[in-house]
């Protein structure tokens, strides 16, 4: 029974790669996918799946491209850190590769799925599909083809190696850095800790100057919890503080983390790609007795009653250390760009060369790997106005590294072709924090839906690929949907969110943050066509910016909102 409910056919509700998300199949089982946006072959990411929980589960089916296949699939349950494997195995498969994943007892409520997957062949376009299963009475799994989604996403050429990364080899004690040799990370001291991290490892301690014993006191311990998230502790005895990430960073992707402290004015920040994600009120110094190493790839724990914890297995670069409070803006504009030369007050761990015998607390052996870190800025905010024939495309970025943007556009959003090109000295406009924006007419053609996204190219680097845009046109040649302007732009606290339709159709409008999160749904359902108008209320939000997505069968479009209290 259950290989010919694996042959059954699929209803796909796929989604071209866009700034991020997923489809919502019927009553909303599966939640928000990360990563869609992009992904590189022959690499190897996670997949974080949010399952709605008003039906149990007892597995899924995963249909992946040819060449791909599952490393993993995990289980977190709403409120919960800990992530439970789930047995995962490959079944019989036409033309792709069909995985299945069961659990050793139902799920019940909502949970976090954790797909491992290990990416096959650079392609413009794959589709992986996944189907909820559940056990009926007779104890026979069934799939729920109702609860099924899917999505899309471009995966680009494997990334260059530009230099090197630490990575803590299998077996190995962590790096240990002498603690006098760096700046203060005391309680009462003001500093910044950075790095640049990449992952999919989930429950493992990234950098620690802890011993993994109750009793002893500790300013600052990097985690991944099961959730993929990045979480910062500090900790006295039998009290454990922290700070969290709210979206994973165990993706795959590399990502920015800093931890800043102020203790003049009694706050630890964290903030991941530049953006404040959580902050802890800091009013003691009794952290200060603490001289433990600074140990990078896993806990040094010590005695027998210590938690020695599970060693980090991605990798760590740019790791910096300043005896100051970076600002939010510092730890923005610096993030991307490289520091060679000396900087008062900074220690600076590049790793592309040894590390300096007087850093470490003792010797070490090979800690490096290839890495591919790129310090490039993304094509963001990527949107297109039509009048007759004509489509006038505008994007956004801070990069200055690449030579050129090439537009490329597809009819089916597979195989696209580059129509045109802009060069960095050809921007329009350019705003005072370095976005600079940029635009493009293209004689289109009379195609009713028009896929377009932007390469960037130049500076010794590989190509990137910006998200998918998708323009569905009518008869006329206007768009079947477009965002029209929120106001105010920049808000205080709402936005109201005008936007037209060129026909009636089902539409789902949400609302992103820059990390990837969805941090709101304003519309989901069938509207005529027409004006209309959405409020978006970010009074429990922070400050920065967010996109709004708009996404109905024939269109996906994304429109830039800036928040500023």
């Amino acid at each position: 029974m259950l290989r010919s409910l694996l042959q059954r056919a699929a209803v796909h509700l796929t989604l071209l790669a866009g700034l991020t998300g997923g489809v919502q199949a019927a009553h909303a089982q599966f939640g928000a996918f990360r990563p869609v946006e992009r992904l590189t072959a022959e690499g190897r990411a996670n997949a974080f799946v949010e399952w709605g929980g008003a039906v149990s589960l007892d597995g899924l089916q995963m249909e992946l491209p040819a060449g791909w296949s599952i490393t993993g699939v995990w289980a977190v349950p709403a409120g919960g850190t800990t992530a439970t494997p789930l047995r995962s195995g490959m079944a019989a498969s036409g033309g792709g590769r069909r995985f299945l994943a069961f659990s050793s007892e139902t799920l019940r409520g909502r949970h976090l799925l954790v797909l491992g997957l290990s990416v096959g062949d650079p392609t413009s376009f794959a589709e992986l599909t996944v189907t909820p299963l559940r056990r009926g009475r007779n104890g026979q799994m069934g799939m729920l083809p109702s609860y099924e989604a899917a999505w899309g996403t471009a995966v680009a050429d494997a990334p260059r190696t530009r230099g090197r990364a630490f990575a803590r080899p299998s077996g190995a004690e962590p790096l240990a850095f002498d603690r006098r040799a760096l700046p203060g990370l005391h309680g009462d001291d003001a500093y910044t800790v950075e790095a640049w991290v990449k992952t999919t490892g989930l429950g493992e301690v990234v950098l620690s100057t802890w011993d993994g014993r109750e009793g002893q006191t500790y300013p600052l311990e990097w985690v991944v919890d099961g959730r993929g998230r990045l979480v910062v502790y500090r900790g006295e005895p039998g009290r454990h503080l922290g700070m969290r990430t709210a979206a994973p960073v165990a993706d795959g992707l590399w990502h920015h983390v800093a931890v800043t402290q102020d203790p003049a004015r009694g706050w630890a920040r964290l903030f991941l790609d530049g953006e404040a994600a959580d902050s802890l009120r800091v009013n003691d110094s009794g952290l200060s007795n603490n001289a433990l190493p600074l140990a990078l790839g896993g806990r040094r724990a010590r005695g027998r009653d210590a938690r020695v914890g599970r060693a980090y297995s991605g990798q760590i670069d740019e790791l910096r250390l300043w005896n100051r409070m970076r600002t939010p803006a510092e730890v923005r504009y610096a993030m991307r760009r490289p520091l060679e030369e000396s900087v008062a007050g900074l220690v600076r761990v590049g790793f592309d060369s040894a590390v300096p015998g007087g850093l470490l607390a003792e010797a070490a052996g090979r800690v490096y790997a290839p890495s591919d870190l790129s310090f490039w800025f993304p094509v963001e905010a990527l949107s297109a106005e039509t009048e007759g024939g004509v489509v006038r495309l505008t994007w956004e970025t801070k990069d200055r590294q690449s030579d050129r943007f090439v537009v490329e556009r597809s009819t089916d959003g597979r195989t696209f072709r580059a129509v045109g090109e802009v060069r960095p000295s050809e921007r329009v406009a350019e705003a005072a924090d370095g976005t600079m924006r940029y635009a493009y007419t293209d004689a289109a053609p009379d195609d009713a839906t028009l896929h377009y996204r932007i390469r960037q190219r130049g500076g010794g680097e590989p190509d990137r690929l910006s998200a998918t845009l998708k323009l569905g046109r009518g008869a006329d040649g206007a768009a079947l949907a477009r965002i029209v302007e929120n106001a105010p732009n920049p808000f205080r606290t709402t936005t109201t969110i005008h936007f037209e339709l060129g026909e009636s159709a089902p539409v789902r409008m949400s609302v992103w943050d820059v990390s990837g999160a969805r941090v709101a749904t304003l519309v989901d359902g069938t509207l005529g066509a027409g004006a209309h108008e959405a409020v978006f209320d970010a009074s429990d939000l922070p400050s920065g910016v967010y996109f709004v997505q708009l996404v109905t069968p024939s269109t996906r479009i994304t429109h830039k909102l800036t928040l500023s209290r």
